[in-house]
């Protein structure tokens, strides 16, 4: 699949940009996916479409994947749209961040959330707004020892 731009008296209104985009899984127990990621990228001139990703790049636990997409030029990115088809052994999925850059500039979209009917509210799909800083999107586990002292006492 690929986008045609739209053009005026033979010429691209529009050009085509690469996006590197990189994709975050977060750092929680099951947190990859065996499903299938898509994203749409938007921005002030329009949207890229629907992507789905290369099922090949693994969304393991602590990964990130760096792809390419190519679409028309979006102008300032304002969000995306990203979420998965729930199929697979394992399809939920816990996204830390997307980062998404074109010539030098980066935009940031912070998640920290789950992608699975299971977990949190069960979406499977979510629109991120941009950011221009990069952050902290969730807070790591931490792992806690409880000791529990009882009594013979009544009352």
């Amino acid at each position: 699949e690929r986008e045609i731009p739209a053009t005026k008296n033979g010429v691209s209104v529009l050009d085509f940009k690469r996006y590197k985009v990189s994709i975050k899984t977060g750092d929680r127990p099951g947190a990859g996916t065996s499903a299938k990621v898509y994203l749409y990228i938007y921005g002030k001139n329009g949207d890229s479409g629907k992507h789905v990703l290369d099922t090949s790049a693994a969304f393991n636990r602590g990964q990130e994947v760096v792809l390419s997409v190519d679409a028309i030029d979006l102008g300032e990115l304002t969000k995306i749209r990203i979420g998965h088809d729930n199929s697979g052994y394992g399809p939920g999925w816990f996204l830390d961040k997307v980062t998404v850059e074109l010539d030098s500039k980066m935009w940031y979209f912070l998640c920290g959330r789950w992608f699975a009917k299971d977990e949190e509210d069960g979406l499977l799909e979510r629109e991120i707004p941009a950011t221009d800083k990069d952050g902290v999107s969730y807070l790591p586990m931490d792992h806690y020892i409880v000791t529990v002292f009882t009594g013979d006492r009544r009352g």
